[in-house]
């Protein structure tokens, strides 16, 4: 059973107190006094039999289950984020390829006649011709009609028979307030009715005759008040199909740029093995952009991981696509989407686009650095990912399952290739592929290109 204990000593407002929690010490007068224990310090008042006790400091809390695992209570420490994003597209641009780029840029916000003079205009013709080439009318689409029913008012119900006498075969028995179409009303006793495909006789002392009217139902239907509307549309098609065709022609002169490259036979074996490396390195299942990463102290609630990291998977990949619509060219472009960039890799330098704006570098002036890396994916595994290690959601001090969490499942760590592109002129861009090494020979390919720019002085 339990026990207590409590005994008090002092003198004026001071007094010293013994009890089984412990010794405590206490000041002030009757009605308001102050509590000093080893479970905190407390204010108690009390008047006219109402009191109130608040605690205003104590011990700390006593250790959560995370410190009993070995994990320091002290907040987690998240670093600022290092965004990881080219400069200006303004500033990308490398000394020698200002006049290339100037051109591309000035094309870029050159107006297309086409779509100005033919197609804007085009659609507005088709909106006008529909616009006035229909009108809406009213249209009756249930006429007003008047009709005749029976009604039954026997409450047990009524039998139709086959012929107007009591002795006649039963076709149907009829229930209170049922109502049928009024077929002959001539017979003083019996009145003809209708129901379904057939007709019978109903004794009139069990029914009543209503008359009912139905008002008639207007909808508004669109009709053809143009009767030229198709000799119109097709001769408006005809105009335009053959203004668009033309203006075409004057854009493709205007804004045409022509880009070609001679090379001996040994260089195009070399560029045609730049397209292969191209093709190996868009073969990855995944290709990520970084965009940025921070450092965290909350190794516990991330999987053990030390740097957390915002990738996007990479918006498109080609083989060959042009920066312009009329730009023309004898060799085969690879093309790579960031969120914010488009990236042309040409034979000689790395042409960048933004909205209509354009920078270029050559790659003597780009650092390529790759490397494995070691992510922790908590995404869909990629098909041709090589995992390395397993780690969980939640860990704890020895790196094992956080036990406390139900839902805590195991997370693979795939050793993954990390490549950073940067220049001089601000071009910092890092790309992540899922095959480990896909991007290696590309990689080296382009920095070999730029060591024989840098020893033969291209420019």
């Amino acid at each position: 059973m339990g026990w207590s204990y409590r005994k008090s000593f002092g003198s004026g407002p001071f007094r010293i107190n013994f009890s089984k929690g412990g010794i405590s010490y206490s000041v002030g007068v009757k009605g308001a006094r102050v509590n000093f224990s080893p479970k905190g310090t407390y204010v108690n008042l009390s008047s006219h039999g109402i009191s109130y006790r608040r605690k205003i400091s104590g011990p700390a809390n006593p250790s959560s289950p995370a410190s009993q695992e070995g994990f320091s209570t002290v907040p987690a420490i998240y670093e600022p984020a290092h965004t990881i994003a080219s400069a200006a597209i303004g500033q990308l641009t490398d000394t020698d390829s200002k006049d290339f780029v100037q051109e591309l840029s000035h094309t870029a916000t050159m107006i297309a006649y086409r779509n100005w003079l033919g197609v804007f205009p085009f659609v507005t013709f088709l909106l006008v011709l529909l616009y006035a080439s229909f009108e809406s009318r009213t249209s009756v689409s249930v006429p007003a009609t008047d009709s005749t029913l029976v009604r039954v008012t026997s409450y047990p119900g009524v039998y139709i028979r086959k012929k107007p006498s009591a002795r006649s075969q039963i076709v149907k028995a009829a229930i209170n307030d049922q109502t049928f179409l009024l077929a002959d009303p001539s017979d003083s006793k019996w009145i003809k009715v209708i129901f379904k495909d057939t007709v019978g006789y109903i004794s009139r002392r069990f029914t009543t005759i209503e008359h009912i009217h139905h008002d008639q139902v207007n909808s508004e239907v669109l009709v053809l008040s143009n009767n030229y509307a198709g000799y119109e549309l097709l001769a408006g098609c005809v105009f335009f199909i053959l203004l668009i065709g033309w203006l075409n022609r004057v854009d493709k002169k205007r804004l045409q740029m022509e880009l070609y490259y001679e090379m001996d036979e040994e260089f195009q074996k070399a560029y045609q093995e730049f397209g292969r490396h191209f093709t190996t390195f868009s073969g990855s299942a995944k290709i990520w952009q970084y965009l940025n990463t921070h450092r965290t102290s909350d190794f516990k609630r991330n999987a053990g991981a030390g740097q957390l990291i915002k990738r996007t998977p990479i918006g498109g990949i080609a083989a060959h696509r042009v920066p312009l619509r009329f730009f023309s060219t004898n060799i085969s472009i690879p093309y790579l989407k960031l969120s914010n960039l488009e990236l042309y890799f040409l034979p000689e330098r790395l042409l960048i686009k933004r909205g209509n704006t354009f920078a270029a570098v050559f790659y003597r002036n780009i650092q390529i650095s790759g490397s494995t890396t070691r992510f922790i994916e908590d995404e869909s595994l990629p098909r041709d990912a090589q995992v390395v290690d397993q780690t969980w959601r939640y860990v704890n001090k020895s790196g094992g399952p956080d036990r406390r969490f139900s839902n805590n499942r195991q997370i693979p760590i795939c050793a993954y290739s990390e490549y950073t592109l940067r220049s001089e002129t601000g071009v910092y861009e890092v790309l992540t592929t899922s095959k480990k090494g896909a991007m290696d020979n590309f990689a080296n390919f382009i920095l070999h290109i730029g060591q024989l720019q840098s020893r033969l002085g291209v420019s």
